[in-house]
């Protein structure tokens, strides 16, 4: 009897466990909070940045896979080069947002998701970024030689922020 009243009990436990809130095109757990780099410095990061893993809805869509961050009055111009699969419309030259920066990497557009700089490594070569509903997010580098340290803390960091890194895929040798 009371083996069957414990059983019960940690059955009720689980039952209360939250259930992982993914939205329809997202790729993060939302009911995990996310957060943001302190150590994020509006001048180091500005930039250009290569594109090591990303987040794709399909594997033969545009795959971004550079992304520059380029200083401008009230932010960053935020400027996206992609390498186009043959069944994916041309991306480039479209009119990209200004990003004003927030405190701690946080990016915003005046519409659309925020970008958040998750983390950062102390010399601003390596960075994982995402938002808050996590239909974006990324591990960039500013070369493409990424030391496998450094990708296995960002990969970390985008699971710990509630991120599936089983959905990353590799963008740039």
């Amino acid at each position: 009897m009371k083996t069957w009243v414990v059983a019960i009990g940690f059955l009720a436990l689980a039952a209360c466990e939250p259930k992982p809130a993914f939205v329809p095109d997202g790729f993060r757990d939302t009911n995990i909070p996310i957060t943001s780099s302190t150590r994020f410095d509006p001048n180091r990061f500005a930039g250009d940045w290569r594109v090591i893993e990303s987040f794709e809805q399909t594997p033969r869509e545009v795959a971004i896979s550079r992304v520059t961050f380029r200083p401008e009055t009230g932010g960053y111009r935020y400027i996206p080069q992609t390498a186009i699969s043959p069944l994916a419309a041309d991306a480039e030259g479209a009119v990209w947002p200004i990003y004003r920066i927030g405190q701690f990497g946080r990016l915003s557009p005046e519409v659309g998701d925020p970008i958040w700089v998750i983390w950062v490594d102390e010399d601003h070569r390596t960075a994982a970024l995402g938002t808050p509903s996590g239909r974006f997010g990324m591990i960039v580098n500013r070369t493409k030689n990424l030391r496998p340290d450094r990708l296995k803390a960002a990969r970390e960091i985008l699971a710990f922020n509630g991120y599936d890194i089983t959905k990353l895929r590799k963008v740039s040798p």
